[in-house]
């Protein structure tokens, strides 16, 4: 008996490690958690990624340390590495994402080697200097977390479901190292609108994709877009499900304002009217790990709805 009983209990400890598990059992909502990203950075490098991606890989040191001196200096951005299973093009590519409410820009740039990132600077890149119009692009990115190394739920739910959507969608999505929250995966991002999803399983991203790709946003995975802080991402996502606004660029945001003990009003601008909300910001009695590597627990962040009304 008391190997079975030692046998059980290592197993449970295994189950509450799986963060993305332990979150759902959790109850723990999606709304308002999306990583926080104003501009993002994403160079193709298919080789093997390690816990720390970027850092741990074969890209030459004077590249890594340009990056990561520029990323400094670019206040809110963020750098993924990304690779397809099937590369049909030749040398790197190189994306900046711009997500802007109504103005999102994405560039992207087919470098012959990675040195050629050396006479990039993303400073002007974000500025959208007319020098690098010829490299904008009108196509949309997406792409999926699926760095195993990193956490465990990003190999259990993101690879499974990037490898449904590259087959049903050659060449349109991505695999990524980690862009925020390992317990909600599979994550994914629709660029350059900053747009968060989580929880995506390959029966259920099929769909998801195809309304991303007419414009419009499935509100069940959404967890908020990355340009707005956790208060205000949560009021968008409210709004966008109470009233059934799809469209990606149908809201504006014209006003955040902290009311104090966890409140916030927020006011956005539709296409023929505006709206105002208040969110409320609570944590509940249960707790989690957010990461299956994380040893401590923190609390589920819960937002509702207070008020809302058409202005």
């Amino acid at each position: 008996m008391g190997v079975m009983v030692a046998v059980s209990d290592t197993q449970s400890k295994a189950d509450r490690l799986l963060c993305s598990i332990e979150s759902i059992e959790a109850g723990e909502q999606l709304v308002g958690t999306a990583p926080r990203a104003d501009a993002w950075f994403l160079l193709e490098y298919p080789g093997r990624w390690a816990n720390k991606a970027f850092k741990e890989s074969s890209i030459p040191e004077e590249v890594k340390n340009h990056l990561n001196a520029q990323l400094k200096q670019i206040p809110e951005s963020r750098l993924l590495l990304i690779k397809q299973s099937t590369t049909e093009h030749a040398g790197i590519s190189f994306f900046a994402a711009l997500p802007k409410s109504g103005q999102s820009a994405l560039y992207q740039f087919q470098l012959n080697d990675y040195a050629g990132l050396l006479e990039l600077d993303l400073r002007t890149i974000i500025a959208q200097d007319a020098r690098f119009e010829a490299a904008r692009s009108e196509e949309p990115l997406f792409v999926m977390c699926t760095n195993g190394l990193r956490d465990k739920c990003c190999a259990l739910h993101g690879a499974a479901t990037y490898g449904a959507l590259a087959g049903a969608f050659p060449g349109l999505v991505w695999e990524s190292t980690h862009h925020g929250g390992h317990r909600f995966a599979a994550n994914f991002l629709h660029l350059p609108y900053g747009i968060s999803y989580g929880r995506l399983r390959p029966q259920s991203a099929g769909e998801v994709l195809q309304m991303a790709l007419g414009g419009r946003i499935a509100f069940y995975h959404y967890r908020g877009r990355t340009i707005y802080e956790g208060p205000v991402q949560a009021a968008e996502v409210l709004l966008r499900r109470g009233i059934g606004i799809e469209g990606v660029d149908a809201l504006t945001l014209r006003l955040s304002e902290d009311l104090g003990g966890g409140q916030w009003r927020v006011q956005f601008a539709g296409v023929d009217e505006a709206f105002e909300i208040v969110v409320q910001r609570t944590e509940s009695d249960a707790q989690v790990h957010l990461s299956c590597r994380e040893e401590d627990l923190s609390p589920v962040v819960e937002y509702s709805l207070v008020e809302q009304k058409i202005l």
